[in-house]
């Protein structure tokens, strides 16, 4: 179930008992929690809401609460966040739950009470039976990232019904900038529609200059510099990242990852592929796509895959402990660059 469809919903009193919120794109979480409140006045909520923290309460508790008879309302409303137990990953200091209660109640929920689980993780255990009956039972609302063309137009619709509007090329910038997170575009902009409140229109040196850039986006001035063979300003972007107490390791991870993106985009290039294809193929924001198939243009496929290998393998040699990671990352960068 879309936002939208969920809202209507709630507007006209078509509610179900148990809803599972997956995602975690916070302007559409915060939404939801308020369109949720919404169906109960604040007397009511007062008396019949309340929220736990599944990582820190029972399930026990929290289905205590769920089984209880409104007070002075007919409905009570039951949030129940960071469910961990329906996820493969292992969560430090995190209580052990008994899920079966869980799996008992959704089978058999209370009628008067609302109860919604609200999962931010990436990605959901399929294989365990809570996750299933979760998915065949409860009311499913997508909380997750808009990707390619909805976010542009949905970034284009908040400016225009503030009376505002943004240039094609410093939307794609922005979005970049801000890994396609709808929430983090929505903090920018607050500061670029005071910056552009006498003209109305934000451009590109509006974004340049006013939302910083991520570690991933220095890292890739960084991959351009090597890509460029200009050896003394990737030591010293380098240098800086040093001084930053950024640790190689990291740096890495994310020159591993941009050079995959390059790999493959110069790979569906040559067959032919579009960039709006790549985009949708790769799952990306089509401003990346154009960016790596810029840097990919005259380079040749064996030197992007021997700079895969050689990075994949100091990887290995510093997490083996086969040498000290600065002296080696360095020696990548007098290679290469």
């Amino acid at each position: 179930m879309r936002i939208t469809d969920l809202k209507n919903n709630l507007q006209q009193g078509k509610l179900e008992n148990v809803y599972l919120v997956t995602g975690k794109e916070e302007v559409f979480i915060k939404e939801i929690k308020a369109g949720f409140k919404s169906i109960m006045s604040p007397e009511e909520r007062e008396m019949n809401f309340a929220n736990f923290d599944l990582e820190e309460v029972s399930i026990a508790d929290m289905i205590n609460e769920a089984i209880s008879a409104p007070f002075f309302g007919e409905k009570r409303l039951v949030f129940a966040e960071h469910p961990y137990f329906l996820t493969a990953e292992r969560t430090k200091n995190a209580i052990e739950q008994n899920v079966d209660l869980l799996i008992k109640y959704i089978q058999n929920p209370t009628p008067s009470t609302i109860l919604v689980i609200f999962t931010s993780y990436d990605k959901l255990d399929a294989r365990k039976k809570v996750v299933k009956q979760l998915k065949k039972l409860a009311t499913t609302v997508n909380a997750g990232q808009m990707e390619g063309p909805v976010l542009s137009r949905t970034v284009q619709n908040d400016l225009k019904q503030a009376g505002y509007q943004i240039d094609p090329n410093a939307l794609d910038l922005l979005i970049n900038k801000t890994k396609s997170n709808y929430s983090l575009i929505t903090n920018q902009l607050s500061k670029l529609k005071l910056y552009s409140l006498k003209t109305k229109k934000i451009d590109s040196a509006a974004v340049s200059e006013l939302v910083p850039q991520s570690l991933e986006d220095n890292v890739f001035d960084l991959m351009n510099e090597i890509l460029k063979k200009n050896i003394y300003q990737a030591e010293e972007l380098y240098h800086q990242f040093l001084l930053q107490k950024i640790d190689p390791i990291l740096l890495t991870a994310i020159l591993i990852s941009q050079l995959r993106l390059l790999i493959q985009v110069k790979i569906l290039t040559e067959k032919g592929l579009s960039e709006s294809t790549i985009s949708k193929n790769l799952h990306l924001h089509p401003y990346r796509v154009k960016l790596a198939h810029r840097q990919t243009k005259s380079l040749k496929m064996n030197n992007l895959q021997l700079m895969y290998t050689d990075i994949v393998n100091l990887d290995f040699q510093v997490k083996s402990g086969q040498g000290d990671k600065e002296l080696l990352f360095d020696l990548f960068l007098a290679k290469f660059a």
